[in-house]
């Protein structure tokens, strides 16, 4: 995943894992609405990964720029 949006939806197995990198020249967060996780603060180049145990459909946004969303579904 090259940013915190795109692609947008993601489909991952249980197990997997999905890598966030910030190709953006701002910063950005991965956080998942109900808290189970969040990157922290990704600064241009870093990168988060997190890996999913549990089927679902989860919203993630960015917690410094609001509009920017995305989800991944865990099948």
């Amino acid at each position: 995943m090259t940013t915190p949006h795109n692609p947008n939806p993601i489909t991952v197995a249980i197990g997997g894992t999905v890598t966030w990198m910030n190709n953006d020249t701002i910063a950005h967060t991965s956080t998942l609405s109900n808290g189970t996780w969040d990157s922290g603060t990704l600064a241009s180049g870093a990168t988060f990964s997190h890996t999913f145990a549990a089927a679902g459909t989860l919203q993630y946004h960015c917690a410094i720029h609001s509009n920017t969303i995305g989800t991944v579904t865990v099948q």
